[in-house]
Protein backbone atom coordinates (compact mmCIF):
# COMPACT_ATOMS: atom_id res chain seq x y z
CA UNK A 1 0.00 0.00 0.00
CA UNK A 2 1.60 3.45 -1.07
CA UNK A 3 1.73 6.61 0.37
CA UNK A 4 -1.43 7.82 -1.55
CA UNK A 5 -3.31 4.47 -0.99
CA UNK A 6 -2.80 4.89 3.05
CA UNK A 7 -4.04 8.49 3.02
CA UNK A 8 -6.87 7.84 0.60
CA UNK A 9 -7.86 5.18 3.31
CA UNK A 10 -7.61 6.94 6.43
CA UNK A 11 -9.67 10.21 5.11
CA UNK A 12 -12.32 7.51 4.38
CA UNK A 13 -12.57 6.20 8.02
CA UNK A 14 -12.81 9.60 9.44
CA UNK A 15 -15.64 10.22 6.94
CA UNK A 16 -17.25 6.96 8.66
CA UNK A 17 -16.50 8.18 11.82
CA UNK A 18 -17.74 12.11 11.35
CA UNK A 19 -20.93 10.22 9.55
CA UNK A 20 -21.84 8.32 12.52
CA UNK A 21 -21.40 10.87 15.22
CA UNK A 22 -23.55 13.50 12.84
CA UNK A 23 -25.78 10.49 12.89
CA UNK A 24 -25.83 10.55 16.68
CA UNK A 25 -26.33 14.01 17.19
CA UNK A 26 -29.27 14.72 14.89
CA UNK A 27 -31.16 11.08 16.64
CA UNK A 28 -30.27 12.64 19.96
CA UNK A 29 -31.46 15.85 18.76
CA UNK A 30 -34.74 17.78 20.49
CA UNK A 31 -35.24 20.68 17.93
CA UNK A 32 -34.94 18.15 14.53
CA UNK A 33 -38.61 17.12 13.69
CA UNK A 34 -38.06 14.14 10.98
CA UNK A 35 -34.55 12.92 12.77
CA UNK A 36 -34.52 10.07 10.09
CA UNK A 37 -35.28 11.77 7.01
CA UNK A 38 -32.31 14.39 8.43
CA UNK A 39 -29.89 11.24 9.04
CA UNK A 40 -30.80 10.00 6.01
CA UNK A 41 -30.17 13.20 3.87
CA UNK A 42 -27.42 15.11 5.75
CA UNK A 43 -24.85 11.88 6.01
CA UNK A 44 -26.28 10.72 2.56
CA UNK A 45 -25.00 13.71 0.85
CA UNK A 46 -21.91 14.69 2.88
CA UNK A 47 -20.92 10.42 2.39
CA UNK A 48 -21.59 10.75 -1.54
CA UNK A 49 -19.12 14.35 -1.85
CA UNK A 50 -16.19 12.96 0.30
CA UNK A 51 -16.64 9.06 -1.87
CA UNK A 52 -16.45 10.90 -5.28
CA UNK A 53 -13.49 13.06 -4.02
CA UNK A 54 -11.53 9.97 -2.95
CA UNK A 55 -12.48 8.65 -6.60
CA UNK A 56 -11.56 11.44 -8.53
CA UNK A 57 -8.41 12.03 -5.77
CA UNK A 58 -7.19 8.21 -6.64
CA UNK A 59 -7.52 8.25 -10.34
CA UNK A 60 -5.40 12.28 -10.81
CA UNK A 61 -3.23 12.47 -7.20
CA UNK A 62 -1.21 15.94 -8.64
CA UNK A 63 -5.13 17.39 -8.96
CA UNK A 64 -6.87 19.29 -6.29
CA UNK A 65 -10.44 18.00 -7.87
CA UNK A 66 -10.76 14.72 -5.49
CA UNK A 67 -9.76 16.76 -2.39
CA UNK A 68 -11.34 19.60 -2.92
CA UNK A 69 -15.14 17.45 -2.99
CA UNK A 70 -13.88 15.46 -0.42
CA UNK A 71 -13.14 19.03 2.09
CA UNK A 72 -17.08 19.83 0.37
CA UNK A 73 -18.29 16.63 1.85
CA UNK A 74 -16.61 17.16 5.37
CA UNK A 75 -18.06 20.60 5.40
CA UNK A 76 -21.40 19.77 4.49
CA UNK A 77 -21.20 17.40 7.50
CA UNK A 78 -20.38 20.17 9.91
CA UNK A 79 -24.07 20.92 9.37
CA UNK A 80 -25.55 18.01 10.88
CA UNK A 81 -23.88 19.55 14.15
CA UNK A 82 -26.21 22.83 14.16
CA UNK A 83 -28.85 20.00 15.56
CA UNK A 84 -26.80 19.59 19.01
CA UNK A 85 -28.68 20.41 22.34
CA UNK A 86 -25.30 22.04 23.72
CA UNK A 87 -25.47 25.55 22.89
CA UNK A 88 -21.34 25.89 22.27
CA UNK A 89 -21.08 22.94 19.69
CA UNK A 90 -24.66 24.38 18.29
CA UNK A 91 -23.33 28.04 18.02
CA UNK A 92 -19.78 27.00 16.06
CA UNK A 93 -21.96 24.65 13.86
CA UNK A 94 -24.27 27.79 13.17
CA UNK A 95 -20.44 29.70 12.56
CA UNK A 96 -19.28 26.48 10.03
CA UNK A 97 -22.40 25.87 8.56
CA UNK A 98 -21.73 27.82 5.04
CA UNK A 99 -18.59 26.74 4.35
CA UNK A 100 -19.37 23.76 1.94
CA UNK A 101 -20.88 26.74 -0.07
CA UNK A 102 -17.12 28.40 -0.03
CA UNK A 103 -15.40 24.97 -0.48
CA UNK A 104 -17.96 23.89 -3.15
CA UNK A 105 -16.98 27.84 -4.81
CA UNK A 106 -13.78 26.96 -4.69
CA UNK A 107 -14.02 23.82 -6.27
CA UNK A 108 -16.22 25.31 -9.19
CA UNK A 109 -12.92 27.93 -9.91
CA UNK A 110 -10.50 25.32 -10.17
CA UNK A 111 -12.50 22.87 -12.27
CA UNK A 112 -11.29 21.07 -14.31
CA UNK A 113 -7.25 21.58 -13.47
CA UNK A 114 -7.58 22.12 -10.17
CA UNK A 115 -5.77 25.28 -9.34
CA UNK A 116 -6.72 28.75 -9.29
CA UNK A 117 -5.78 32.27 -11.26
CA UNK A 118 -4.69 35.35 -9.67
CA UNK A 119 -8.13 36.80 -9.63
CA UNK A 120 -10.25 33.02 -9.10
CA UNK A 121 -8.13 33.26 -5.86
CA UNK A 122 -8.90 36.46 -5.24
CA UNK A 123 -12.90 35.76 -5.33
CA UNK A 124 -11.83 32.26 -3.34
CA UNK A 125 -10.37 34.39 -0.73
CA UNK A 126 -13.85 36.61 -0.02
CA UNK A 127 -15.85 33.27 -0.71
CA UNK A 128 -14.38 31.91 2.79
CA UNK A 129 -14.71 35.07 4.72
CA UNK A 130 -17.72 35.71 3.72
CA UNK A 131 -19.16 32.07 4.93
CA UNK A 132 -17.05 32.09 8.05
CA UNK A 133 -18.00 35.10 9.40
CA UNK A 134 -21.26 35.79 7.34
CA UNK A 135 -23.24 33.85 10.58
CA UNK A 136 -21.64 36.20 12.99
CA UNK A 137 -24.57 39.05 12.77
CA UNK A 138 -27.39 36.82 13.80
CA UNK A 139 -25.28 34.98 16.47
CA UNK A 140 -23.85 38.07 18.66
CA UNK A 141 -27.60 39.71 18.30
CA UNK A 142 -30.61 39.04 19.43
CA UNK A 143 -32.22 37.35 16.40
CA UNK A 144 -33.78 33.70 16.19
CA UNK A 145 -30.57 31.92 14.31
CA UNK A 146 -32.63 28.61 12.94
CA UNK A 147 -35.68 27.95 15.27
CA UNK A 148 -37.63 28.51 18.44
CA UNK A 149 -36.35 25.50 19.84
CA UNK A 150 -32.51 25.77 19.05
CA UNK A 151 -30.10 26.56 21.78
CA UNK A 152 -29.16 30.30 22.39
CA UNK A 153 -26.07 31.68 21.08
CA UNK A 154 -22.88 31.46 23.21
CA UNK A 155 -21.58 34.94 21.67
CA UNK A 156 -24.96 37.24 21.52
CA UNK A 157 -23.18 40.56 22.82
CA UNK A 158 -26.81 42.03 22.75
CA UNK A 159 -30.23 41.91 22.28
CA UNK A 160 -30.96 44.42 19.86
CA UNK A 161 -32.80 42.82 16.95
CA UNK A 162 -31.45 45.70 14.39
CA UNK A 163 -27.97 44.71 14.46
CA UNK A 164 -28.70 41.44 13.62
CA UNK A 165 -30.96 42.68 10.66
CA UNK A 166 -28.27 45.53 9.04
CA UNK A 167 -25.57 42.65 9.57
CA UNK A 168 -27.73 39.73 7.68
CA UNK A 169 -28.56 42.36 5.08
CA UNK A 170 -24.98 44.14 4.41
CA UNK A 171 -24.16 39.61 4.31
CA UNK A 172 -26.83 38.86 1.87
CA UNK A 173 -26.33 41.74 -0.40
CA UNK A 174 -22.38 40.93 -0.25
CA UNK A 175 -23.12 37.39 -1.05
CA UNK A 176 -25.14 37.99 -3.94
CA UNK A 177 -22.80 40.21 -5.31
CA UNK A 178 -20.38 37.17 -4.87
CA UNK A 179 -22.62 34.49 -6.33
CA UNK A 180 -22.78 36.78 -9.34
CA UNK A 181 -18.81 37.05 -10.09
CA UNK A 182 -18.66 33.03 -9.54
CA UNK A 183 -21.47 32.73 -12.18
CA UNK A 184 -19.64 35.51 -14.51
CA UNK A 185 -16.38 33.23 -14.07
CA UNK A 186 -17.58 30.27 -15.35
CA UNK A 187 -19.96 31.35 -18.04
CA UNK A 188 -16.79 33.31 -19.46
CA UNK A 189 -14.83 30.20 -19.02
CA UNK A 190 -17.48 28.27 -20.46
CA UNK A 191 -17.90 30.44 -23.76
CA UNK A 192 -13.72 30.18 -24.51
CA UNK A 193 -13.76 26.24 -23.44
CA UNK A 194 -12.96 24.24 -26.31
CA UNK A 195 -15.04 20.96 -27.72
CA UNK A 196 -13.07 18.83 -25.46
CA UNK A 197 -12.85 21.40 -22.68
CA UNK A 198 -16.68 21.94 -22.53
CA UNK A 199 -17.07 17.84 -22.07
CA UNK A 200 -15.05 17.63 -18.97
CA UNK A 201 -16.87 21.06 -17.49
CA UNK A 202 -20.65 20.44 -18.52
CA UNK A 203 -21.62 18.30 -15.39
CA UNK A 204 -19.82 20.19 -12.50
CA UNK A 205 -20.18 23.71 -14.16
CA UNK A 206 -24.24 23.55 -14.96
CA UNK A 207 -24.88 22.48 -11.57
CA UNK A 208 -22.72 24.69 -9.75
CA UNK A 209 -24.06 27.84 -11.63
CA UNK A 210 -27.50 26.19 -11.24
CA UNK A 211 -27.20 26.24 -7.51
CA UNK A 212 -24.96 29.33 -6.89
CA UNK A 213 -28.32 30.89 -9.00
CA UNK A 214 -30.34 29.64 -6.28
CA UNK A 215 -28.20 30.65 -3.27
CA UNK A 216 -28.71 34.09 -4.88
CA UNK A 217 -32.43 34.08 -5.58
CA UNK A 218 -32.69 32.87 -2.17
CA UNK A 219 -30.54 35.38 0.02
CA UNK A 220 -31.98 37.72 -2.84
CA UNK A 221 -35.72 36.99 -1.61
CA UNK A 222 -34.73 36.78 1.84
CA UNK A 223 -33.15 40.21 2.04
CA UNK A 224 -36.13 41.58 0.19
CA UNK A 225 -39.04 40.10 2.47
CA UNK A 226 -36.88 40.63 5.56
CA UNK A 227 -37.57 37.20 6.49
CA UNK A 228 -36.67 33.48 6.17
CA UNK A 229 -37.64 32.29 2.86
CA UNK A 230 -39.86 29.48 3.68
CA UNK A 231 -40.84 26.57 0.49
CA UNK A 232 -38.71 25.89 -2.70
CA UNK A 233 -36.25 27.45 -2.77
CA UNK A 234 -33.76 26.21 0.06
CA UNK A 235 -35.20 22.74 -0.63
CA UNK A 236 -34.23 23.13 -4.41
CA UNK A 237 -30.34 23.91 -3.99
CA UNK A 238 -29.67 21.33 -1.30
CA UNK A 239 -31.35 19.15 -3.46
CA UNK A 240 -28.77 20.30 -6.79
CA UNK A 241 -26.38 20.55 -4.13
CA UNK A 242 -26.91 16.50 -3.06
CA UNK A 243 -27.01 15.75 -7.21
CA UNK A 244 -23.67 17.14 -8.40
CA UNK A 245 -21.30 14.29 -7.09
CA UNK A 246 -23.95 11.99 -8.78
CA UNK A 247 -23.56 14.25 -12.01
CA UNK A 248 -19.83 14.20 -11.87
CA UNK A 249 -19.86 10.28 -11.90
CA UNK A 250 -22.50 10.20 -13.79
CA UNK A 251 -20.05 12.46 -16.28
CA UNK A 252 -17.15 10.31 -15.40
CA UNK A 253 -18.34 6.93 -16.69
CA UNK A 254 -20.31 8.41 -19.93
CA UNK A 255 -16.56 9.61 -20.55
CA UNK A 256 -15.19 6.16 -20.32
CA UNK A 257 -17.78 4.47 -21.64
CA UNK A 258 -17.41 7.17 -24.98
CA UNK A 259 -13.45 6.65 -24.81
CA UNK A 260 -13.74 2.68 -24.57
CA UNK A 261 -15.89 3.04 -28.33
CA UNK A 262 -13.59 5.83 -29.20
CA UNK A 263 -10.81 3.66 -28.97
CA UNK A 264 -12.30 0.41 -30.54
CA UNK A 265 -13.41 2.33 -33.33
CA UNK A 266 -9.65 3.82 -33.58
CA UNK A 267 -8.33 0.31 -33.44
CA UNK A 268 -11.14 -0.77 -36.39
CA UNK A 269 -10.03 2.21 -38.38
CA UNK A 270 -6.12 2.00 -37.81
CA UNK A 271 -6.48 -1.96 -39.04
CA UNK A 272 -8.41 -1.31 -42.43
CA UNK A 273 -5.67 -1.37 -45.42
CA UNK A 274 -6.05 2.48 -45.82
CA UNK A 275 -6.11 4.63 -42.46
CA UNK A 276 -5.90 7.98 -44.07
CA UNK A 277 -4.77 10.93 -42.06
CA UNK A 278 -3.42 9.57 -38.92
CA UNK A 279 -3.75 12.35 -37.22
CA UNK A 280 -7.00 13.19 -38.25
CA UNK A 281 -8.01 9.94 -36.65
CA UNK A 282 -6.48 10.41 -33.45
CA UNK A 283 -7.94 13.59 -33.25
CA UNK A 284 -11.36 12.35 -34.36
CA UNK A 285 -11.06 9.52 -31.45
CA UNK A 286 -10.43 11.95 -28.71
CA UNK A 287 -12.59 14.71 -29.65
CA UNK A 288 -9.89 17.22 -30.03
CA UNK A 289 -9.53 18.68 -33.22
CA UNK A 290 -6.31 20.86 -32.02
CA UNK A 291 -4.66 17.87 -31.98
CA UNK A 292 -1.53 17.28 -33.36
CA UNK A 293 1.71 14.92 -33.85
CA UNK A 294 5.27 15.32 -33.42
CA UNK A 295 8.11 12.23 -34.14
CA UNK A 296 11.14 11.90 -32.38
CA UNK A 297 14.24 11.34 -34.94
CA UNK A 298 17.87 11.06 -33.53
CA UNK A 299 17.96 14.54 -34.38
CA UNK A 300 14.83 15.80 -32.12
CA UNK A 301 11.54 16.37 -32.51
CA UNK A 302 9.82 16.71 -36.09
CA UNK A 303 6.62 17.06 -38.08
CA UNK A 304 5.32 14.53 -40.32
CA UNK A 305 6.62 16.67 -43.14
CA UNK A 306 10.09 16.00 -42.05
CA UNK A 307 10.90 19.70 -40.66
CA UNK A 308 12.40 20.43 -37.41
CA UNK A 309 9.88 21.01 -34.45
CA UNK A 310 10.12 22.72 -31.15
CA UNK A 311 10.50 20.27 -27.90
CA UNK A 312 6.11 20.41 -26.75
CA UNK A 313 5.51 22.63 -24.13
CA UNK A 314 1.71 22.45 -24.16
CA UNK A 315 0.45 19.86 -23.01
CA UNK A 316 1.45 16.27 -24.49
CA UNK A 317 1.48 12.81 -24.31
CA UNK A 318 4.35 10.48 -25.43
CA UNK A 319 3.86 7.72 -28.03
CA UNK A 320 5.92 4.36 -27.04
CA UNK A 321 6.14 1.24 -28.98
CA UNK A 322 8.54 -1.51 -27.20
CA UNK A 323 9.62 0.77 -24.84
CA UNK A 324 10.86 2.84 -27.57
CA UNK A 325 9.76 6.65 -27.88
CA UNK A 326 8.23 7.00 -31.69
CA UNK A 327 6.81 10.24 -31.27
CA UNK A 328 4.22 12.66 -29.00
CA UNK A 329 0.55 13.27 -29.06
CA UNK A 330 0.13 17.30 -28.24
CA UNK A 331 -3.41 17.75 -27.14
CA UNK A 332 -6.01 19.66 -25.29
CA UNK A 333 -4.64 19.94 -21.51
CA UNK A 334 -8.08 19.13 -20.45
CA UNK A 335 -8.71 15.73 -21.68
CA UNK A 336 -8.37 12.56 -19.36
CA UNK A 337 -5.16 11.47 -18.97
CA UNK A 338 -6.17 8.09 -19.20
CA UNK A 339 -8.09 8.67 -22.22
CA UNK A 340 -5.01 10.06 -24.16
CA UNK A 341 -2.65 7.10 -22.43
CA UNK A 342 -5.03 4.55 -24.42
CA UNK A 343 -5.22 6.58 -27.57
CA UNK A 344 -1.33 6.61 -27.32
CA UNK A 345 -0.70 3.39 -26.92
CA UNK A 346 -3.62 2.23 -29.94
CA UNK A 347 -1.43 4.34 -32.19
CA UNK A 348 2.33 3.59 -31.22
CA UNK A 349 2.53 1.33 -34.34
CA UNK A 350 0.51 3.71 -36.98
CA UNK A 351 3.15 6.32 -35.73
CA UNK A 352 6.05 4.02 -35.89
CA UNK A 353 4.66 4.02 -39.34
CA UNK A 354 4.71 7.29 -40.14
CA UNK A 355 7.90 8.37 -38.28
CA UNK A 356 9.80 6.61 -41.02
CA UNK A 357 8.17 8.26 -43.49
CA UNK A 358 8.62 11.47 -41.75
CA UNK A 359 12.47 10.64 -41.13
CA UNK A 360 12.79 9.90 -44.92
CA UNK A 361 11.27 13.06 -45.71
CA UNK A 362 13.91 15.20 -43.47
CA UNK A 363 16.45 12.82 -44.69
CA UNK A 364 15.94 13.84 -48.10
CA UNK A 365 15.23 17.90 -47.18
CA UNK A 366 18.97 17.54 -45.94
CA UNK A 367 20.15 16.66 -49.17
CA UNK A 368 18.41 18.78 -51.54
CA UNK A 369 19.88 21.48 -48.85
CA UNK A 370 23.35 20.15 -49.03
CA UNK A 371 23.26 20.06 -52.71
CA UNK A 372 22.22 23.59 -53.17
CA UNK A 373 24.77 24.65 -51.02
CA UNK A 374 27.20 22.84 -52.71
CA UNK A 375 26.13 24.26 -55.85
CA UNK A 376 26.49 27.54 -54.14
CA UNK A 377 30.41 26.54 -52.89
CA UNK A 378 30.63 25.88 -56.66
CA UNK A 379 29.04 29.14 -57.95
CA UNK A 380 31.39 30.95 -55.10
CA UNK A 381 34.79 29.22 -56.20
CA UNK A 382 34.34 29.32 -60.11
CA UNK A 383 33.31 33.45 -59.96
CA UNK A 384 36.31 34.00 -57.13
CA UNK A 385 38.43 31.67 -58.92
CA UNK A 386 38.62 30.51 -62.54
CA UNK A 387 36.30 32.55 -63.73
CA UNK A 388 38.31 35.77 -62.71
CA UNK A 389 41.43 34.07 -64.61
CA UNK A 390 39.25 33.30 -67.44
CA UNK A 391 37.97 37.06 -67.95
CA UNK A 392 41.31 38.37 -67.11
CA UNK A 393 42.96 35.93 -69.76
CA UNK A 394 40.35 36.95 -72.20
CA UNK A 395 41.33 40.68 -71.72
CA UNK A 396 45.02 39.93 -71.94
CA UNK A 397 44.74 38.25 -75.53
CA UNK A 398 42.47 40.86 -76.89
CA UNK A 399 45.07 43.52 -75.76
CA UNK A 400 48.27 40.63 -77.38
CA UNK A 401 45.76 41.18 -80.54
CA UNK A 402 46.00 44.67 -80.39
CA UNK A 403 49.62 44.66 -80.53
CA UNK A 404 50.79 41.98 -82.72
CA UNK A 405 51.10 44.57 -85.87
CA UNK A 406 52.54 47.35 -83.76
CA UNK A 407 55.09 45.20 -81.03
CA UNK A 408 55.15 41.45 -81.97
CA UNK A 409 57.62 40.97 -79.28
CA UNK A 410 55.59 42.48 -76.47
CA UNK A 411 52.00 40.45 -77.62
CA UNK A 412 54.95 37.13 -77.82
CA UNK A 413 54.95 38.43 -74.14
CA UNK A 414 51.57 38.35 -73.40
CA UNK A 415 50.90 35.19 -75.00
CA UNK A 416 53.42 33.52 -73.26
CA UNK A 417 51.67 35.19 -69.88
CA UNK A 418 48.48 34.40 -71.24
CA UNK A 419 49.46 30.35 -71.60
CA UNK A 420 50.44 30.36 -67.70
CA UNK A 421 47.67 31.99 -66.34
CA UNK A 422 45.39 29.45 -68.50
CA UNK A 423 47.35 26.61 -67.00
CA UNK A 424 46.37 27.71 -63.55
CA UNK A 425 42.79 27.99 -64.19
CA UNK A 426 42.69 24.75 -65.54
CA UNK A 427 44.69 23.31 -62.29
CA UNK A 428 41.83 25.69 -60.34
CA UNK A 429 39.21 23.56 -62.41
CA UNK A 430 40.70 20.27 -61.58
CA UNK A 431 40.89 20.84 -58.12
CA UNK A 432 37.12 21.69 -58.41
CA UNK A 433 36.42 18.92 -60.02
CA UNK A 434 38.34 16.47 -57.73
CA UNK A 435 35.77 17.88 -54.93
CA UNK A 436 32.97 16.72 -57.13
CA UNK A 437 33.74 13.62 -58.04
CA UNK A 438 37.26 12.22 -58.16
CA UNK A 439 39.00 10.80 -61.38
CA UNK A 440 41.05 8.68 -59.92
CA UNK A 441 37.96 6.74 -58.30
CA UNK A 442 35.83 6.98 -61.29
CA UNK A 443 39.35 5.76 -63.27
CA UNK A 444 41.15 3.50 -61.26
CA UNK A 445 38.40 2.58 -58.26
CA UNK A 446 37.98 2.58 -54.88
CA UNK A 447 41.14 1.00 -53.45
CA UNK A 448 43.20 3.74 -55.84
CA UNK A 449 41.35 6.65 -54.45
CA UNK A 450 41.52 5.27 -50.87
CA UNK A 451 45.31 5.09 -50.91
CA UNK A 452 45.78 8.54 -52.92
CA UNK A 453 43.41 9.75 -49.41
CA UNK A 454 45.86 8.33 -47.45
CA UNK A 455 49.25 9.45 -49.19
CA UNK A 456 47.69 13.56 -49.01
CA UNK A 457 46.63 12.73 -45.63
CA UNK A 458 48.75 14.74 -42.62
CA UNK A 459 48.87 12.01 -40.44
CA UNK A 460 50.29 8.91 -41.28
CA UNK A 461 47.47 6.02 -42.48
CA UNK A 462 47.61 3.29 -42.85
CA UNK A 463 45.54 1.23 -45.38
CA UNK A 464 44.95 -2.59 -44.05
CA UNK A 465 42.15 -3.58 -46.72
CA UNK A 466 40.38 -2.59 -49.90
CA UNK A 467 39.04 -4.91 -52.43
CA UNK A 468 40.73 -5.14 -55.58
CA UNK A 469 37.57 -5.86 -57.18
CA UNK A 470 35.35 -2.57 -58.48
CA UNK A 471 32.34 -2.12 -56.68
CA UNK A 472 28.91 -0.80 -57.46
CA UNK A 473 29.20 3.51 -58.80
CA UNK A 474 27.16 4.40 -55.76
CA UNK A 475 28.70 2.42 -52.87
CA UNK A 476 32.09 3.05 -54.12
CA UNK A 477 31.10 7.04 -53.87
CA UNK A 478 29.78 6.90 -50.45
CA UNK A 479 32.66 4.56 -49.16
CA UNK A 480 35.31 7.30 -50.52
CA UNK A 481 33.13 10.30 -48.98
CA UNK A 482 32.87 8.49 -45.28
CA UNK A 483 36.23 8.05 -45.69
CA UNK A 484 37.90 11.14 -46.79
CA UNK A 485 35.02 13.08 -44.37
CA UNK A 486 36.47 11.06 -41.61
CA UNK A 487 40.25 11.53 -41.86
CA UNK A 488 39.62 15.11 -42.11
CA UNK A 489 38.30 14.77 -38.90
CA UNK A 490 41.06 13.12 -37.54
CA UNK A 491 43.41 15.69 -38.84
CA UNK A 492 41.20 18.64 -37.42
CA UNK A 493 40.20 17.58 -34.32
CA UNK A 494 41.03 14.20 -33.42
CA UNK A 495 44.76 15.44 -32.04
CA UNK A 496 45.81 11.27 -33.07
CA UNK A 497 49.24 10.30 -34.17
CA UNK A 498 48.20 7.95 -36.74
CA UNK A 499 44.66 6.23 -38.66
CA UNK A 500 44.05 3.08 -40.19
CA UNK A 501 41.38 2.53 -42.67
CA UNK A 502 39.74 -0.59 -43.76
CA UNK A 503 36.97 -1.34 -46.43
CA UNK A 504 35.61 -5.04 -46.57
CA UNK A 505 32.62 -7.24 -48.19
CA UNK A 506 31.05 -8.80 -45.16
CA UNK A 507 27.53 -10.48 -46.24
CA UNK A 508 26.44 -8.54 -49.03
CA UNK A 509 27.59 -5.13 -47.63
CA UNK A 510 30.80 -2.85 -47.84
CA UNK A 511 31.99 -2.29 -44.89
CA UNK A 512 33.81 0.52 -44.15
CA UNK A 513 36.22 1.79 -41.41
CA UNK A 514 38.16 4.40 -40.18
CA UNK A 515 39.89 4.10 -36.51
CA UNK A 516 41.92 6.72 -35.07
CA UNK A 517 44.24 6.72 -31.42
CA UNK A 518 43.06 10.42 -30.80
CA UNK A 519 41.13 12.02 -27.62
CA UNK A 520 38.09 10.73 -28.54
CA UNK A 521 35.07 12.85 -27.77
CA UNK A 522 33.73 13.20 -30.95
CA UNK A 523 29.69 14.48 -31.76
CA UNK A 524 27.52 13.16 -34.12
CA UNK A 525 25.25 16.45 -33.72
CA UNK A 526 28.00 19.18 -34.15
CA UNK A 527 28.46 20.01 -37.44
CA UNK A 528 26.63 18.98 -40.84
CA UNK A 529 29.57 16.56 -42.36
CA UNK A 530 28.85 13.40 -40.29
CA UNK A 531 24.87 13.85 -40.83
CA UNK A 532 25.64 14.59 -44.73
CA UNK A 533 27.83 10.88 -44.59
CA UNK A 534 24.41 9.85 -42.73
CA UNK A 535 21.98 10.93 -45.23
CA UNK A 536 24.39 9.95 -47.90
CA UNK A 537 24.90 6.25 -46.99
CA UNK A 538 21.24 5.90 -45.50
CA UNK A 539 19.75 6.69 -49.49
CA UNK A 540 21.82 3.10 -49.97
CA UNK A 541 19.37 1.45 -47.20
CA UNK A 542 23.06 1.31 -45.24
CA UNK A 543 24.05 2.68 -41.71
CA UNK A 544 26.46 4.91 -39.86
CA UNK A 545 28.04 4.21 -36.33
CA UNK A 546 30.20 6.13 -34.53
CA UNK A 547 32.02 4.81 -31.43
CA UNK A 548 33.87 7.90 -29.76
CA UNK A 549 34.87 7.38 -25.78
CA UNK A 550 36.32 10.39 -24.36
CA UNK A 551 40.19 9.65 -24.45
CA UNK A 552 39.79 6.29 -26.20
CA UNK A 553 40.12 7.54 -30.18
CA UNK A 554 36.94 7.39 -32.80
CA UNK A 555 35.91 4.51 -34.69
CA UNK A 556 33.37 5.94 -37.70
CA UNK A 557 32.00 2.60 -39.41
CA UNK A 558 29.67 1.85 -42.57
CA UNK A 559 27.44 -0.72 -44.10
CA UNK A 560 26.41 -0.05 -47.43
CA UNK A 561 24.68 -2.88 -49.61
CA UNK A 562 26.07 -3.97 -52.25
Amino acid sequence: MNALTRALAMLALAALLVGLLAAAVIAGSDHVDDTAFAIAFMVGVGYAWIATGLFAWSRRPANKVGALMAATGFAWLLNAFVAANSAVIFTFAVLASNLYLATFAHLLLAYPGGTLSRRDRRIATVVYALCALGALPILLSGLEVTCDRCPESVIQITDSTTVGTVGDILTSIAAVVLAGAVIWVLTARWRAASGPQRRVLAPLLWSGIVLIALVAVTLTSQTVSGDQVPGILPVAWQVVFAAVPFAFLGGLLRGQIAQADAVGELLQRLGEASTGDLRGLLADALGDPSLQLLYWVEEGWVRRDGRSADRPNHAYTPVELNGELVGAIIHDASLEPEAVGHVAAAAGLAMRGERLEAALRRSRARIVEAGLQERRRLERNLHDGAQQRLVALSLSLRIAQNQIAKNPEAAAQMVGAAQEELTRALEELRELARGIHPAVLSDRGLQAAVEALAVRSPLPVKVVEVPGERLPEPVEAAAYFVIAEALTNVAKYAHASNATVAVRRTNGHACVEVRDDGVGGADPGRGSGLQGLADRVGALDGSLALDSPPGSGTTLRAEIPV
